[in-house]
């Protein structure tokens, strides 16, 4: 900047710029030729910068500069991840299998040749406690409800239905678009975000869309019917979620 013809600033030697560019990014002093380096430096502001600026110089002299190049922070042995062998893939958490690793396995595919309704009769009788335990019926039959559309706690019951496990369920398909599943009866044994996959008495397994579609099932001698449309989610996500204003046929 100047003013005139005059400038109102004096040029740095260029020995003083040299020392300063080496000074930037300077390491841990090792010797005494690096320290009187340094405090050369720290003299040189100290004669340049005004008295109330001077207790400042330590502080700024300790920050890194923007305009120098970042050292890489080196990482020891112990804190790198192993890397597997076999794919060269990370090992995810507790060496987990993805959804990809699960569905060549054939995990989520359900034999259908040894299987018979009786082996999943156990698996009912522990459903009808676990809905017994967490719809709480017997406690509002006590108090008075009788199942009426203006009641609160027919609200709270249907809420209950959206958002339980349906695994070991014994149903009967009431409606359907696919006038051969009407009349379907089973437990499930499988629950997709779509589908419902059922085991009958005469031990055929049978998969029912679950939309447009209306199951009915039992639960301490009270009957219930839902359509499908209101479980149109996988059972980990209805558990999630609050659902208000819900209308299920008691």
């Amino acid at each position: 900047m100047e003013i005139g013809t005059s400038k109102i600033y004096n040029d740095l030697p260029s020995v003083i710029c040299k020392r300063s560019s080496s000074l930037m990014d300077l390491p841990a002093q090792k010797n005494a030729e690096e320290l009187s380096k340094k405090r050369e430096f720290k003299d040189l502001i100290q004669s340049l910068l005004p008295e109330g600026d001077k207790d400042e110089i330590d502080t700024q002299l300790r920050k890194g500069f923007l305009l120098t190049q970042k050292r890489q922070r080196k990482i020891p042995e112990s804190g790198k991840k192993k890397i597997g062998k076999a794919n060269g893939m990370q090992h995810r958490g507790k060496k987990r299998l993805s959804g990809r690793e699960r569905r060549e396995l054939g995990l989520h595919k359900i034999d259908k040749n040894n299987k018979t309704f009786e082996m999943f009769l156990p698996i009912n009788d522990m459903w009808k406690s676990y809905s017994k335990d967490l719809l709480g019926i017997e406690h509002y039959i006590k108090g008075g409800w009788k199942g009426g559309y203006n009641d609160s706690r027919t609200d709270t019951i249907q809420n209950k239905l959206r958002r339980i496990e349906y695994f070991g369920c014994l149903v009967r398909v009431t409606k359907s678009r696919c006038s051969e599943f009407v009349g379907t009866t089973g437990i499930i044994i499988k629950e997709t975000k779509n589908t419902f996959v059922m085991i009958c008495p005469d031990d055929r397994v049978k998969t029912i869309p679950k939309l447009h579609s209306e199951f009915s099932f039992v639960i301490q001698d009270i009957g219930f019917s839902i359509s499908g449309n209101h479980l149109h989610q996988r059972s980990v996500e209805r558990a999630k979620n609050n659902f208000k204003k819900l209308q299920l046929w008691l």
